[in-house]
C-alpha cells in the first residue's frame, strides 16, 4: 500500500512538474516575434476613401433614394472616414446600417427581375428577359437603381475596407449585381447601336475590382459579374443583334484573366487581418485559466499564416493545366500538419487552430477562378463562331486556337443542345454558352 502510495506520490509530483514546464515556456517571453509577412499584415492601416474610389459608390446605390447618387456617395464617403478618423474603421459599422435601414432603396422588383445565377443555373438570360417583359415597366426606386448603375461603372479606381472582422455586417454587394442584370439587358433592348462599348465598359469595372480587393466576398461577387457579361454577350452574338466590326472589336478587347486578376493569395492576406481580431478576441475572453496560461498569440498568428495562408500563394503560381492536374491527381498541396495539441508550447493556440481555422477549403474559390478564365476563352470561340457565321461548327473548334485551358484541346460541343462548354473544376457552376 505504501509502495503505491508512494508511486502515486511520484506521479503527481511529476505531472506537477510537466505543467510547470509547461506554463515556464508558455510565459509571455517565450512568445515568438512575429513573422515580417505577419507583421505587415497586422500593420495595415486604414486610408481615407477619396472621391474617385468606386467602394463608396457602390454601397451608396442601396442608400438615400430621393437623392442625388453623387450626394449619396459622398454622405456613405464620409460616414466611412468619419468611422476611419475616430477608431480606424473603415467599414460601415453594424450601429451605421441599423441607422441607414430606413434610407434604403426599394430594390424587390429587382430582386424578381433578375432571380437567376449566371454562374450556376442555365438560360438565366432569357429568364431575365422573360420576367423584363413581365413587369412592362421599372418602378421609380428600380430605375433610379438602374441610374445609378450607368454612373458606378464610370469609376476607373477601386480600394476596399481592410479592417474588417468575422462578425461585421457586409454591404449590400448583391444589389449593384443584380442592377447590373437589369442595366446591361435594358441598354440593349434600347440602343443596340452602342452596346459594345458599354459591355466593355461594364466587363473592365468588374475586372478592376477583381485585382484591386481585399476581400474574399468581393472577388467571389466580381466573379459573378463578370459571368454576366459572357452570358448576355453570348445572347447578344446568339441573337444577330453584332456586325462583323463589333464582333471584332469585342474580340480584340476580350482578354483571358491576368495572374493578379485570377489570384486569391493577396485577397486571402487581407483576411487574415480580420482573424487577427478573432485571436485577440479569443485570449482576451478565453474563461479557462489554464487555457490562458498555455497560449502564446503571437506564436499562433505565425503558425495560422504558415499553416493556412502561405501553402496558398504557391497555389497561385499554378496555370489553369497545372490546377486541373492536380487537382484529378488528389495532389492539390496541403496545409502543413499542425503539432499535437498537447506539445508544451502554446498547446492552446495549436487547439485553437485545428478548432477554428483548419483545413480551409479554398479549393471551389481557386477553381472558380481558373473557370472564370476559360469561360473568356470560350466566349472568344463563340465570337470566332459567329465571325465565319457558326458554319461547319465542329471543324470550327477542332481548328480553333481557343482550347480548354485546362486540357489544352478542344472544348467541347453538344451539337443537339447547340452548346460549346467545358467540365467546370468547381463543381457547382456551369460552364458552357449557348450557340
Amino acid at each position: 500500500m505504501k509502495k503505491l502510495f508512494k508511486a502515486l506520490l511520484i506521479l503527481i509530483g511529476m505531472m506537477a512538474v510537466l505543467f510547470v514546464v509547461a506554463v515556464i515556456v508558455n510565459l509571455s517571453v517565450f512568445d515568438e516575434e512575429l513573422l515580417p509577412e505577419v507583421q505587415a499584415i497586422k500593420d495595415l492601416q486604414a486610408k481615407p476613401y477619396q472621391a474617385d474610389n468606386a467602394y463608396p459608390a457602390l454601397i451608396a446605390m442601396s442608400y438615400y433614394p430621393d437623392e442625388p447618387y453623387q450626394s449619396a456617395t459622398k454622405k456613405i464617403r464620409e460616414r466611412l472616414n468619419q468611422n476611419i478618423s475616430t477608431n480606424g474603421q473603415d467599414f460601415l459599422t453594424t450601429h451605421d446600417q441599423e441607422s441607414l435601414k430606413s434610407l434604403e432603396v426599394d430594390d424587390s422588383q429587382l430582386t424578381d427581375i433578375s432571380r437567376c445565377n449566371t454562374r450556376k443555373e442555365k438560360n438565366c438570360v432569357i429568364k431575365y428577359l422573360s420576367n423584363l417583359n413581365k413587369q412592362h415597366t421599372l418602378n421609380k426606386a428600380t430605375q433610379t437603381l438602374v441610374n445609378r448603375y450607368e454612373q458606378l461603372i464610370d469609376y476607373s479606381h477601386f480600394s476596399e475596407a481592410t479592417q474588417m472582422e468575422f462578425d461585421t455586417v457586409l454591404p449590400p454587394l448583391s444589389t449593384p449585381l443584380r442592377t447590373q442584370r437589369v442595366f446591361l439587358l435594358t441598354q440593349w433592348l434600347k440602343n443596340k447601336t452602342n452596346f459594345v462599348p458599354l459591355i466593355i465598359k461594364d466587363l473592365n469595372f468588374w475586372r478592376m475590382m477583381l485585382k484591386n480587393n481585399s476581400l474574399l466576398i468581393t472577388k467571389m461577387i466580381s466573379n459573378a459579374a463578370i459571368h454576366n457579361d459572357i452570358q448576355i454577350l453570348a445572347y447578344a452574338i446568339h441573337s444577330g443583334g453584332l456586325n462583323d466590326s463589333e464582333l471584332i472589336e469585342l474580340n480584340n478587347q476580350i482578354t483571358g484573366l491576368s495572374q493578379k486578376e485570377k489570384g486569391l493569395y493577396p485577397t486571402l492576406q487581407s483576411e487574415m487581418k480580420g482573424s487577427m481580431g478573432f485571436l485577440d478576441a479569443y485570449k482576451n475572453e478565453n474563461q479557462d485559466l489554464i487555457g490562458k496560461l498555455l497560449y502564446q498569440p503571437q506564436a499562433t498568428l505565425n503558425l495560422h499564416y504558415i499553416a493556412n495562408i502561405k501553402p496558398l500563394n504557391s497555389i497561385d503560381d499554378l496555370d489553369s493545366k497545372k490546377i486541373y492536374d492536380s487537382l484529378l491527381s488528389n495532389t492539390w498541396p496541403e496545409k502543413p500538419n499542425l503539432k499535437s495539441a498537447v506539445s508544451l508550447y502554446n498547446p492552446t493556440g495549436k487547439l485553437f487552430l485545428n478548432t477554428y481555422f483548419g483545413p480551409p477549403m479554398y479549393h471551389d474559390y481557386f477553381a472558380r477562378m481558373h473557370d472564370l478564365n476559360a469561360m473568356l476563352v470560350l466566349l472568344k470561340l463563340r465570337i470566332e463562331l459567329a465571325l465565319n457565321n457558326d458554319q461547319n461548327i465542329a471543324t470550327l473548334i477542332k481548328n480553333s486556337n481557343h482550347k480548354n485551358p485546362y486540357t489544352e484541346k478542344s472544348f467541347d460541343y453538344d451539337a443537339e443542345a447547340q452548346t460549346i462548354g467545358f467540365a467546370c473544376l468547381d463543381k457547382t457552376s456551369v460552364c458552357e454558352i449557348s450557340l
